[in-house]
Protein backbone atom coordinates (compact mmCIF):
# COMPACT_ATOMS: atom_id res chain seq x y z
CA UNK A 1 0.00 0.00 0.00
CA UNK A 2 0.96 3.52 -1.11
CA UNK A 3 0.21 6.61 0.85
CA UNK A 4 0.76 10.00 0.17
CA UNK A 5 0.96 12.34 2.94
CA UNK A 6 0.91 16.15 2.27
CA UNK A 7 1.43 18.45 5.11
CA UNK A 8 -0.39 21.84 4.82
CA UNK A 9 -0.90 23.05 8.64
CA UNK A 10 1.31 26.22 7.92
CA UNK A 11 0.30 29.78 8.63
CA UNK A 12 1.85 31.29 6.06
CA UNK A 13 3.24 33.96 8.06
CA UNK A 14 5.32 36.12 4.95
CA UNK A 15 2.18 35.57 2.53
CA UNK A 16 -0.13 37.05 5.56
CA UNK A 17 2.48 39.97 5.83
CA UNK A 18 1.79 40.97 2.32
CA UNK A 19 -2.17 40.69 3.00
CA UNK A 20 -3.30 37.65 1.73
CA UNK A 21 -6.07 36.45 3.59
CA UNK A 22 -6.30 33.20 2.73
CA UNK A 23 -4.51 29.90 3.40
CA UNK A 24 -1.32 29.94 1.32
CA UNK A 25 -2.04 26.93 -0.72
CA UNK A 26 -5.45 28.49 -1.68
CA UNK A 27 -3.52 31.93 -3.75
CA UNK A 28 -3.99 31.49 -6.78
CA UNK A 29 -1.11 32.34 -9.15
CA UNK A 30 -1.79 31.54 -13.48
CA UNK A 31 -5.53 30.48 -13.01
CA UNK A 32 -4.14 27.59 -10.17
CA UNK A 33 -4.07 27.63 -6.56
CA UNK A 34 -0.82 26.63 -5.57
CA UNK A 35 -2.42 23.59 -4.14
CA UNK A 36 -3.07 22.50 -7.77
CA UNK A 37 0.47 23.35 -8.77
CA UNK A 38 1.86 21.06 -6.00
CA UNK A 39 -0.23 18.16 -6.35
CA UNK A 40 -0.05 18.24 -10.32
CA UNK A 41 3.74 17.63 -9.93
CA UNK A 42 2.90 13.80 -8.07
CA UNK A 43 1.21 10.67 -9.69
CA UNK A 44 -1.48 10.27 -7.37
CA UNK A 45 -3.38 7.65 -9.37
CA UNK A 46 -0.10 5.72 -7.44
CA UNK A 47 -1.51 6.58 -4.27
CA UNK A 48 -3.84 4.32 -2.41
CA UNK A 49 -4.44 6.89 -0.25
CA UNK A 50 -3.99 10.62 0.12
CA UNK A 51 -3.84 12.22 3.73
CA UNK A 52 -3.83 16.22 3.84
CA UNK A 53 -2.49 17.43 7.06
CA UNK A 54 -4.12 20.95 8.00
CA UNK A 55 -4.41 23.38 10.82
CA UNK A 56 -8.01 23.91 12.40
CA UNK A 57 -8.09 27.47 11.77
CA UNK A 58 -8.13 26.55 7.74
CA UNK A 59 -11.30 25.17 7.97
CA UNK A 60 -13.16 28.61 7.95
CA UNK A 61 -11.82 28.30 4.16
CA UNK A 62 -13.82 24.94 3.85
CA UNK A 63 -10.49 23.11 2.81
CA UNK A 64 -11.74 19.83 2.90
CA UNK A 65 -14.42 20.66 0.39
CA UNK A 66 -11.81 22.39 -1.45
CA UNK A 67 -9.38 19.50 -1.60
CA UNK A 68 -12.01 16.82 -2.62
CA UNK A 69 -13.37 19.50 -5.60
CA UNK A 70 -9.92 19.48 -6.95
CA UNK A 71 -8.47 15.94 -6.23
CA UNK A 72 -10.47 13.14 -7.97
CA UNK A 73 -9.77 9.57 -5.26
CA UNK A 74 -11.13 7.12 -3.80
CA UNK A 75 -9.63 7.67 -0.62
CA UNK A 76 -9.24 11.16 0.60
CA UNK A 77 -8.59 11.72 4.52
CA UNK A 78 -8.28 15.47 6.03
CA UNK A 79 -6.77 15.64 9.04
CA UNK A 80 -6.76 18.84 11.33
CA UNK A 81 -4.79 19.75 13.69
CA UNK A 82 -5.02 22.12 16.57
CA UNK A 83 -2.04 23.97 17.10
CA UNK A 84 1.17 24.51 14.59
CA UNK A 85 4.33 21.75 14.89
CA UNK A 86 7.77 21.98 15.55
CA UNK A 87 8.27 21.48 11.43
CA UNK A 88 7.06 19.21 9.04
CA UNK A 89 8.24 15.46 10.32
CA UNK A 90 6.09 16.33 13.39
CA UNK A 91 2.80 17.82 10.54
CA UNK A 92 3.72 13.71 9.25
CA UNK A 93 3.38 12.51 12.38
CA UNK A 94 0.34 12.93 13.24
CA UNK A 95 -0.49 10.89 10.19
CA UNK A 96 0.56 7.68 11.48
CA UNK A 97 -2.97 6.15 12.51
CA UNK A 98 -4.01 6.71 9.57
CA UNK A 99 -1.43 4.11 7.96
CA UNK A 100 0.51 1.13 8.29
CA UNK A 101 4.09 0.41 9.46
CA UNK A 102 5.03 -1.59 6.26
CA UNK A 103 2.90 0.84 3.62
CA UNK A 104 4.68 2.84 1.90
CA UNK A 105 5.19 6.35 2.83
CA UNK A 106 5.27 9.63 0.59
CA UNK A 107 5.87 13.26 1.88
CA UNK A 108 5.79 16.22 -0.18
CA UNK A 109 5.18 19.85 0.65
CA UNK A 110 2.48 22.16 -0.72
CA UNK A 111 4.90 25.29 -2.26
CA UNK A 112 7.32 23.39 -4.80
CA UNK A 113 6.03 22.34 -8.23
CA UNK A 114 8.09 19.71 -10.31
CA UNK A 115 8.17 17.72 -13.49
CA UNK A 116 9.85 14.14 -12.94
CA UNK A 117 10.36 11.64 -15.96
CA UNK A 118 11.30 8.42 -13.31
CA UNK A 119 9.48 9.34 -10.56
CA UNK A 120 6.46 7.45 -11.36
CA UNK A 121 8.86 4.33 -12.23
CA UNK A 122 10.69 4.21 -9.45
CA UNK A 123 7.26 4.29 -7.04
CA UNK A 124 6.33 1.41 -9.77
CA UNK A 125 9.49 -0.65 -8.73
CA UNK A 126 10.28 -0.74 -12.75
CA UNK A 127 13.61 1.78 -11.45
CA UNK A 128 15.08 1.19 -8.28
CA UNK A 129 14.00 2.55 -4.64
CA UNK A 130 15.70 0.33 -2.08
CA UNK A 131 14.69 1.97 1.02
CA UNK A 132 13.11 5.17 -0.49
CA UNK A 133 13.42 8.11 -2.84
CA UNK A 134 14.33 11.59 -2.31
CA UNK A 135 13.17 13.83 -4.85
CA UNK A 136 16.20 16.49 -5.91
CA UNK A 137 17.49 19.33 -8.42
CA UNK A 138 20.84 19.95 -9.52
CA UNK A 139 21.59 23.67 -8.01
CA UNK A 140 24.78 24.53 -8.91
CA UNK A 141 24.82 28.00 -7.13
CA UNK A 142 26.78 28.73 -3.57
CA UNK A 143 22.83 29.23 -2.24
CA UNK A 144 22.31 27.16 1.01
CA UNK A 145 18.45 27.68 1.46
CA UNK A 146 17.96 24.24 0.46
CA UNK A 147 18.31 20.53 1.91
CA UNK A 148 20.93 18.76 0.35
CA UNK A 149 21.88 15.44 -0.24
CA UNK A 150 25.50 13.85 -0.84
CA UNK A 151 25.37 10.41 -2.96
CA UNK A 152 28.29 7.67 -3.85
CA UNK A 153 29.75 6.07 -7.17
CA UNK A 154 27.12 3.60 -6.87
CA UNK A 155 24.20 6.92 -6.48
CA UNK A 156 23.14 6.04 -3.27
CA UNK A 157 22.76 8.65 -0.87
CA UNK A 158 25.25 9.13 2.12
CA UNK A 159 24.69 12.08 3.89
CA UNK A 160 21.75 14.86 3.86
CA UNK A 161 21.71 18.37 5.62
CA UNK A 162 19.00 20.98 6.10
CA UNK A 163 20.25 24.74 5.00
CA UNK A 164 24.09 23.52 4.52
CA UNK A 165 25.33 23.01 0.75
CA UNK A 166 27.12 19.40 0.92
CA UNK A 167 26.60 19.12 -3.13
CA UNK A 168 24.70 20.22 -6.03
CA UNK A 169 21.87 17.81 -5.09
CA UNK A 170 18.99 19.81 -3.68
CA UNK A 171 16.00 18.58 -2.05
CA UNK A 172 12.85 18.98 -3.66
CA UNK A 173 10.87 18.73 -0.46
CA UNK A 174 9.63 15.06 -1.55
CA UNK A 175 10.52 11.97 0.68
CA UNK A 176 9.35 8.97 0.40
CA UNK A 177 10.16 6.10 2.51
CA UNK A 178 9.90 2.35 1.39
CA UNK A 179 8.23 1.24 4.98
CA UNK A 180 6.37 4.35 7.26
CA UNK A 181 7.60 2.69 10.22
CA UNK A 182 11.11 3.80 9.66
CA UNK A 183 10.42 6.89 8.96
CA UNK A 184 8.02 7.12 12.36
CA UNK A 185 10.17 5.00 14.76
CA UNK A 186 13.26 8.04 13.92
CA UNK A 187 10.61 11.12 14.06
CA UNK A 188 9.60 9.60 17.56
CA UNK A 189 13.47 9.21 18.46
CA UNK A 190 14.53 12.82 17.26
CA UNK A 191 11.64 14.04 19.46
CA UNK A 192 12.08 12.46 22.72
CA UNK A 193 15.74 13.24 22.28
CA UNK A 194 15.01 16.94 21.79
CA UNK A 195 17.05 17.21 18.21
CA UNK A 196 16.26 19.80 15.76
CA UNK A 197 18.09 22.00 13.26
CA UNK A 198 17.54 25.18 13.56
CA UNK A 199 14.99 24.46 16.26
CA UNK A 200 12.69 22.54 13.58
CA UNK A 201 12.13 18.91 12.79
CA UNK A 202 12.71 18.67 9.19
CA UNK A 203 12.48 15.24 7.77
CA UNK A 204 15.80 15.41 4.99
CA UNK A 205 18.50 15.00 8.31
CA UNK A 206 16.60 12.34 9.68
CA UNK A 207 17.64 9.89 6.50
CA UNK A 208 21.71 10.36 7.96
CA UNK A 209 19.68 7.52 10.98
CA UNK A 210 18.70 5.15 8.72
CA UNK A 211 21.53 5.31 6.56
CA UNK A 212 23.89 4.80 9.82
CA UNK A 213 21.62 1.47 10.20
CA UNK A 214 21.94 0.34 6.67
CA UNK A 215 19.35 2.43 4.57
CA UNK A 216 19.86 2.72 0.98
CA UNK A 217 18.09 5.57 -0.02
CA UNK A 218 18.08 7.12 -4.21
CA UNK A 219 17.57 10.24 -5.82
CA UNK A 220 15.08 10.77 -8.15
CA UNK A 221 16.43 13.70 -10.05
CA UNK A 222 13.75 16.35 -11.31
CA UNK A 223 13.29 17.56 -15.41
CA UNK A 224 11.80 21.32 -13.74
CA UNK A 225 11.72 22.40 -10.29
CA UNK A 226 10.04 25.47 -9.02
CA UNK A 227 9.72 26.76 -5.28
CA UNK A 228 6.50 28.82 -4.54
CA UNK A 229 7.01 29.04 -0.50
CA UNK A 230 7.57 32.64 -0.70
CA UNK A 231 5.62 36.03 -2.26
CA UNK A 232 9.12 36.33 -4.17
CA UNK A 233 9.24 33.12 -5.47
CA UNK A 234 5.17 33.49 -6.16
CA UNK A 235 6.27 36.20 -8.45
CA UNK A 236 8.63 35.09 -10.37
CA UNK A 237 6.98 32.21 -11.55
CA UNK A 238 3.87 34.23 -12.53
CA UNK A 239 6.16 36.61 -14.52
CA UNK A 240 8.21 33.99 -16.40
Amino acid sequence: MKSFVIPMAGRGSRFQAEGHRVPKFLIEVKGRTLFEHALHSLPLHLADRLIFVCLDEHREHDVETFIRSRISHPDIRVLFLEALTRGQAETVLRAEPHLSADSELLVYNIDTRFASATLADRLRGALPKHDGIIGAFTDTSPDDKWSFARVDDAGLVIRTTEKEKISDHALTGLYHFSRAGAFFEVARQWIAAGRTVRNELYIAPMYNDLIERGGRFVLDTVNEFIPLGTPDEVRRFEHA
